[in-house]
């Protein structure tokens, strides 16, 4: 039974063992390396808007849902609309192919939902990623260059689910 809570501070080793396991499969397999290390995306899990996948008592995935966008995705208007970011997105690499991306993502359609806002954004510089951004309902509102790398926005409307985590 899958379940979301937020990150707290006793969750930082498993956060970050579970981040670092995440960046080395994604190395291994030629994604481009994300900017924040593995203890910094822990460090979050006392003071960001951090949230935990549980499958029963195991931490499987994290996530992190700002209502604050950057200007380098999102236009002025964008910025303006009611909108939840979902990003820091890491999921437990010895669980591929169960989709915990698209469970974390489907609860955050839904909790942005409930919370008010209009869309559920994405950002990301990895192709992969955007493509798989999409398999999850987020539809390509532009790619632009962006210190010399693409940089994809994606963006979904928030919505009620009935079974957001498909338990």
């Amino acid at each position: 039974m899958y379940t979301m809570r937020p990150a707290t501070l006793s969750d930082h080793d498993t956060i970050e063992r579970l981040t670092a396991d995440r960046f080395k499969w994604m190395a291994d397999r030629g994604y481009v390396p994300w900017p924040q290390s593995a203890a910094e995306i822990a460090s979050k899990a006392s003071h960001a808007p951090m949230w935990c996948l549980l499958d029963g008592d195991r931490l499987c995935g994290v996530t992190i849902i700002v209502d604050r966008l950057g200007t380098a995705a999102w236009t002025e208007e964008e910025r303006h609309e009611a909108s939840r970011l979902l990003t820091s997105t890491v999921t437990d690499p010895a669980r591929a192919g169960q989709r915990l991306g698209m469970r974390i993502a489907s609860w955050a359609v839904d909790y942005a939902a409930r919370d008010g806002a209009r869309w559920v954004r994405r950002v990301t510089t990895e192709h992969r990623l955007a493509v798989y951004y999409e398999e999850q309902g987020f539809s390509l509102v532009r790619k632009r260059e962006f210190n010399g790398r693409p940089l994809y926005a994606l963006q979904r409307p928030a919505q009620r689910l009935p079974n957001p985590l498909g338990n």
